[in-house]
């Protein structure tokens, strides 16, 4: 390809996460939906996560995903458009969708010396869409929209509710409800575009339980209900009749991230794992730094609330860390994290060395693989390395209790 076919040719990329916009519409009339759409269409990109409020009561919230690579292949991008805007639009609730695509100009309607053709935007995207909640017209999609907000009530068991400015519910389901598994086809395509990595789960396999958050809110004096975020849980067994629950994806939508609903959900779930005699500890598949980071959080406060770490100190033996584990129902690995933070917090200068030789030997214990090449002075410089790293660490969760 020439240099000025190149130039050409870079024109017409479009980056993909920037060009879809997934929004979550409501509304009570379907003129009032067509409306929102029309604007949102046309007018200037809107910041993450804003919604548009009409005064026939119709609301637009839109995000842009995290990824779509799964969709677009690595680079995330696609060729053969200008103003590309990939429109991804759910019912709130029910998550009927409707997908569409518009630009301000393909390559073939330009006048090249070359004939390209436009990749397909659509076929990709309706490959990993349930395809029986696809409206095919806006018109259809509007209706639906109107139904679901007046009459779509969350599947499952209403199992948690708490408040913020508004009223959230947790919802626990399994794949048993043939009508839950209809919703979680509408649902997964989320994982995709917000959680690296994943994968659709097996729906055959009844051995998951799903939760999921809604915001409840007062439409013309009924409730109506916009999806928050969901966590799938995988429930494998363990020996000799128990089961050991592993949080598989852990989902809250962008509009609703940083208001706490990550923590209500974790807890809940947290605090159903310990109250059921059948389950072990709880356990997390592949976390994200920020799941990390809630997690550590919360099991922090749930240790400190419960006086865990009274009259603990370094080195704590192995038989207490599991002691602790089996009460709190929380993995090996996570509780003596949690202990080695909650010995730092009230650490005083003469349990300083105690403490750092304990939180090494753990250090040193988990890595003695990689370590094991290394003569013992490079052993030594890597492992207090790692000490002043997850010390800092450390101190870096304690400042957000």
């Amino acid at each position: 390809m020439d240099s000025a076919l190149a130039a050409t040719a870079s024109q017409w990329a479009a980056d993909t996460n920037s060009a879809m916009f997934i929004q979550l519409v409501s509304g009570e009339s379907a003129e009032g939906v067509l409306r929102a759409l029309d604007k949102d269409l046309t007018q200037e990109d809107e910041d993450e996560g804003e919604e548009e409020e009409e005064e026939n009561g119709a609301d637009v919230i839109q995000f842009h995903p995290a990824f779509t690579y799964p969709i677009y292949g690595e680079h995330e991008r696609v060729f053969g458009y200008k103003g590309l805007k990939i429109r991804l639009s759910y019912a709130a609730g029910s998550l009927a969708t409707y997908v569409d695509v518009g630009c301000g100009k393909r390559i073939d309607e330009a006048e090249t010396s070359v004939a390209l053709r436009p990749d397909d935007i659509e076929g990709p995207l309706r490959k990993v869409l349930a395809a029986g909640a696809v409206c095919q017209t806006r018109t259809e999609f509007a209706q639906r929209v109107v139904h679901d907000t007046q009459t779509f009530r969350p599947v499952g068991r209403k199992v948690h509710e708490y408040q913020r400015e508004e009223v959230y519910e947790i919802y626990e389901a399994g794949f048993a409800s043939a009508e839950f598994r209809a919703y979680h086809q509408r649902m997964q395509t989320l994982v995709l575009l917000f959680i690296e990595g994943a994968q659709f789960i097996d729906d055959a396999d009844e051995r998951w339980l799903v939760y999921t958050v809604f915001e409840r809110l007062d439409i013309g004096g009924a409730p109506s209900f916009t999806l928050v975020g969901f966590c799938t849980m995988y429930q494998f067994f363990s020996w000799p009749d128990r089961r050991r629950p592993r949080i598989s994806q852990f989902l809250v939508l962008p509009p609703f991230q940083g208001q706490g609903h990550g923590s209500e959900l974790y807890r809940y779930i947290h605090q159903a794992v310990r109250g059921n005699l059948d389950y072990t500890e709880l356990t997390v598949e592949d976390p994200s730094e920020a799941f990390d980071d809630m997690r550590d959080r919360n099991d922090m406060r749930l240790l400190i609330d419960c006086a865990a770490f009274d009259g603990l100190e370094a080195p704590v033996s192995p038989s207490v860390l599991a002691e602790l584990g089996s009460r709190f129902k929380i993995s090996r690995r996570q509780i003596t994290r949690c202990v080695e933070m909650g010995l730092l917090r009230r650490l005083g200068k003469s349990a300083a060395d105690q403490y750092r030789l304990f939180v090494k030997r753990r250090i040193y214990a988990q890595n003695a693989d990689l370590l094991a090449g290394l003569d013992e002075a490079e052993k030594k410089r890597k492992v207090a390395e790692s000490y002043a790293a997850v010390v800092d660490d450390y101190h870096r969760i304690l400042s957000l209790l």
